[in-house]
């Protein structure tokens, strides 16, 4: 017996033995000394103890291997902390977490039940980190890396539930296309790196009066860049294009090689999913596309909404 006690109280596990008033039969050292504030001797009584388990799950628990012989495991995801348990015996904000395995047993015609208790905290913020990491990643490879917005595969994920969305609630939905105007030139002048700091700039400026508003900036490839507006028409989302055209120009970015302005521009094309109306989620992006293509056509740095009928 003396061995089996030996083994126990080298256990980095907590093993508690109960008889059927739950008072304490045996109990090992790390258990003993997890115990912040109280004395858990033998002989104590746990719910004398820990008056604020009455009551809880732990306590059923307990009842059920007991009086009815049924094991119980309380895991961490419903019960985080059922004992008052805390690392190295100090009291902190809150108790570690732990896993918690009750089984009965009976010895010369007495109930008793066995608490098996086990420190899961580095478990815990091992699988926190863990999905952290995944959340990052998630976040990397929906995100585009120059300009910190969504890139064209989120674009796509975004716009078709903005789509079935719609067609739920037969709301109004538009998307808006933006193209930098004369971008290569810009590039060529000023080099690669002023070309990357001047998309930054544009998408955060426009990034930060968009989240404000509920919509989607996303870059659809290159200087081109796509508005994702639930919820608005066609007519509404020309004369925010209009505003969001505005905004760009009076960033006042130098461009020495435009032919329509000395600061950097961007030309818009505007579209609007008429749902009910056999409109797809390709041809969508299709009209929003050819308006911005005739923007650039009839001179840039303007903004033309696609046709009702396209």
């Amino acid at each position: 017996m003396k061995l089996f006690e030996k083994t126990l109280n080298i256990l980095q596990s907590g093993v508690m033995i109960l008889d059927d008033e739950l008072n304490i039969v045996f109990i090992n050292l790390w258990l003993q000394k997890a115990f912040a504030y109280v004395d858990a001797q033998p002989g104590e009584n746990l719910l004398s103890l820990c008056p604020e388990l009455k009551g809880r799950r732990i306590e059923a628990s307990l009842r059920q291997a007991l009086d009815s012989g049924l094991p119980a495991v309380l895991s961490p995801v419903l019960n985080r902390s059922p004992l008052p348990l805390y690392h190295n015996g100090q009291s902190q904000a809150e108790p570690f977490a732990q896993m918690i395995r009750v089984q009965p047993m009976r010895e010369e015609e007495q109930n008793y039940c066995m608490l098996e208790v086990q420190d899961v905290s580095s478990v815990i913020r091992r699988e926190r980190l863990l999905n952290e990491q995944a959340d990052k990643l998630n976040q990397m490879a929906l995100t585009d890396e120059l300009t910190g917005i969504a890139n064209r595969r989120h674009f796509n994920s975004l716009l078709e539930k903005a789509v079935a969305s719609t067609i739920d609630s037969s709301q109004s939905l538009s998307l808006i296309f933006f193209d930098i105007d004369y971008f290569k030139p810009y590039n060529d002048h000023l080099g690669h790196q002023a070309g990357d700091h001047c998309l930054a700039r544009i998408t955060q400026h426009l990034n930060d009066i968009l989240k404000g508003e509920g919509y989607h900036l996303a870059r659809y490839g290159g200087e081109e860049f796509c508005i994702i507006l639930p919820g608005v028409s066609p007519a509404q989302a020309t004369v925010l294009a209009e505003n969001y055209r505005q905004n760009v120009e009076r960033l006042a970015i130098r461009h020495p090689a435009s032919s329509v302005a000395k600061v950097v521009t961007a030309s818009f094309g505007v579209s609007g999913f008429n749902a009910g109306k056999s409109d797809t989620f390709t041809g969508l992006v299709l009209k929003a596309d050819n308006a911005l293509y005739r923007a650039k056509m009839s001179g840039r740095n303007q903004v033309i909404q696609a046709c009702l009928d396209e």
